[in-house]
C-alpha cells in the first residue's frame, strides 16, 4: 500500500503549474482567450477595465447574446465600464454601424440599443440579415424616439460618423475580431469560447486580470 501512495503523492506535488491551473477551471491562453500584443482600448477609460463589446444589430448570434450579456454586464465590478463597437465587415452591417454612430451622436442609444435588435429580429419592422438594406427606414425608426427623420440620416452620413466607422474598423482589425458577438478586454485579451457561457466566465476572470496588472 505504501509503495502505491508514494508514487502517487509525488506526481501530485510534481504536476506542472500549467495542468493545476487547467485543472481548477482557470481560462487559459491560447485556449479560451488570446493575447493581443501592444493591445489597448479604442477608446481608454482612466482606471478603468474597458470591455469591448464587437456586435452588429442585424447579426442574429448578437440577438441571441445580447441578453446573456446584459444581465452579466449589470453585474460588473465598478472598475469595469462596457463600450460597444459595432463590426462592419459585412456590406450588410454598415448601415446599422452607422446608425450606432449617428444615434450615440444624438444621445439616442440607451434608449434605442434594445428596441433595434426587437425591431430588426422579432417585429420585422427593419431589414434583417439577407435583406436589403434600408437607411431611409432606419431613419424613420429612429424618428420614433425624438429626433427629426432628416436630421439622423444626415448624421448617420456625417463626417463624424465616417470617422468613427474608420476608427473601429482598424480597432477591430488590430484586435484580431473575425466574428460576432465578440468580446476584448481591455484591447489586451481576445475572449473565446465554446458558448456564450464559457466567453462570460471567462471575460469575468479577464477583468480581474487586468484590474491586477
Amino acid at each position: 500500500m505504501k509503495r502505491l501512495l508514494i508514487p502517487a503523492l509525488w506526481l501530485i506535488l510534481a504536476a506542472p503549474l500549467g495542468l493545476a491551473q487547467a485543472q481548477s477551471g482557470a481560462p487559459v491562453a491560447g485556449k479560451d482567450y488570446v493575447e493581443i500584443q501592444n493591445g489597448k482600448p479604442l477608446d481608454p477609460v482612466d482606471g478603468k477595465v474597458v470591455v469591448e463589446e464587437f456586435f452588429n444589430y442585424v447579426c442574429p448570434a448578437c440577438n441571441g447574446f445580447e441578453p446573456l450579456f446584459v444581465k452579466w454586464a449589470a453585474k460588473l465590478p465598478p472598475y469595469a465600464v462596457v463600450a460597444h463597437i459595432p463590426a462592419t465587415f459585412r456590406e450588410d452591417f454598415k448601415p446599422y454601424a452607422r446608425a450606432y454612430y449617428a444615434a450615440q451622436a444624438l444621445g439616442l442609444v440607451e434608449k434605442t440599443h434594445a428596441a433595434v435588435y426587437q425591431a430588426i429580429h422579432t417585429t420585422h419592422q427593419l431589414p434583417g440579415e439577407g435583406e436589403k438594406s434600408d437607411e431611409d427606414k432606419i431613419a424613420a425608426f429612429y424618428a420614433g424616439y425624438g429626433v427629426d427623420k432628416a436630421t439622423f440620416l444626415n448624421t448617420m452620413k456625417s463626417f463624424g460618423v465616417n470617422v468613427n466607422i474608420a476608427r473601429a474598423t482598424e480597432h477591430l482589425k488590430q484586435s484580431r475580431v473575425q466574428s460576432t458577438p465578440t468580446i476584448v478586454i481591455n484591447g489586451r485579451y481576445l475572449v473565446q469560447g465554446a458558448t456564450y457561457d464559457d466567453m462570460l466566465r471567462t471575460a469575468s476572470f479577464l477583468i480581474e486580470k487586468a484590474h491586477g496588472g
